[in-house]
């Protein structure tokens, strides 16, 4: 079925066109203006709108990139429905290379946002209504934060079954059903069931390749699933799918020092492995090692070899069997190191 013309943001798009738009946001002190990208495609065919958004915290770069690439495909402007990308949410984090706001305030937890309110509840109003209502599903493209890695991983947090076939369908080589916090982007899309993806993936302020490989990957499964693009045409090759795990837990440093271990992402564990001996860089303290307390796979490291007391250090997923989930991620690796040639 043919298209029909879009209102969005004050303009009129008509089916088959690209446009670049600049939404305007609400001023800081020095008066200067700012405004959120906004890619928009609209298929001459009609079909869902899917929204994807990059940068919520303005030093995860990854997903912009990922966004990027995702529109200089061929493929996707002959796509069904609408896609709406935002290379950068967070804006003035961006700019700063920092997480947040102005005043360290994290804009996932403001939502649905105020028109009369406080500077960030002004941005998440205008983006919720500018925006984020328009949508059918909203893919969201995170990053592990500044000196920790994530492996490339979906989080979904509805037992919604159109959310969980999704995910699967995106493909990562993990996915997890995670709790939403409060006035997060997630807990609105729970209220509206609207379906929600994150996808995690390297590193903020760092490109990962693999990470946006996968990502960029991902979103054309998704648009695959829902019919925006037709299904790939690939020969009879058998692909490791996605494996979901119970539950994230994170391992602390128990003491404050110089980091040093040997794990790798993907790795597994088992319960009591060592994970990294942490030493007192003056040398005056006994060296403490931190074990794994449980089994499971390292989907997360931090980079730095400078820890303090409770920095988290390892990300580990837990799985109902390991061992599986172990030769998953290997057959995993060597499909990627054969697609990168």
């Amino acid at each position: 079925m043919k298209n029909t013309t879009l209102k969005f943001c004050n303009e009129t798009i008509h089916p088959g066109e690209m446009l670049s738009l600049a939404l305007p946001l609400p001023q800081l002190f020095s008066c200067a203006p700012l405004y959120m990208p906004i890619k928009l495609l609209h298929g001459k065919v009609s079909g869902p709108c899917i929204l994807i958004i990059a940068a919520m915290y303005g030093n995860e770069i990854n997903g912009t990139e990922i966004i990027h690439r995702l529109l200089s495909l061929p493929a996707i402007a002959k796509l069904k429905g609408t896609l709406i990308a935002i290379p950068v949410l967070n804006v003035h984090g961006l700019i700063n290379r920092s997480r947040f706001l102005p005043g360290g305030i994290n804009l996932n937890s403001h939502f649905p946002g105020n028109e009369h309110g406080t500077n960030v509840e002004r941005l998440a109003n205008i983006f919720v209504t500018e925006i984020f209502n328009k949508a059918d599903v909203c893919i969201n493209l995170q990053t592990g934060p500044v000196n920790c890695t994530n492996l490339p991983m979906v989080q979904f947090h509805s037992n919604d079954e159109k959310t969980m076939e999704l995910a699967q369908a995106f493909n990562a080589p993990v996915m997890v059903k995670s709790e939403f916090d409060s006035g997060s982007l997630e807990e609105l899309s729970n209220e509206k069931a609207k379906p929600f993806l994150t996808y995690l993936g390297g590193e903020a302020m760092r490109f990962d390749q693999r990470a946006i490989k996968v990502g960029v990957e991902g979103i054309l499964n998704i648009m695959r699933k829902t019919g925006m693009l037709p299904e790939k045409i690939t020969k009879s090759v058998k692909v490791t799918q996605s494996v979901l795990a119970d539950n994230l837990m994170w391992v602390s440093a128990s003491s404050s020092g110089t980091n040093h271990t040997k794990q790798k992402l993907g790795q597994p564990v088992k319960k009591g492995d060592l994970l990294c001996t942490i030493k007192d860089p003056f040398g005056t303290a006994d060296n403490v090692t931190l074990c794994s307390p449980k089994e499971g796979i390292i989907v997360g490291q931090s980079n730095t070899p400078l820890a303090h007391e409770g920095d988290g250090l390892f990300q580990i997923a837990v799985f109902p069997e390991v061992h599986q989930v172990a030769d998953h991620l290997e057959q995993w690796h060597q499909e990627q190191t054969v697609a990168n040639g």
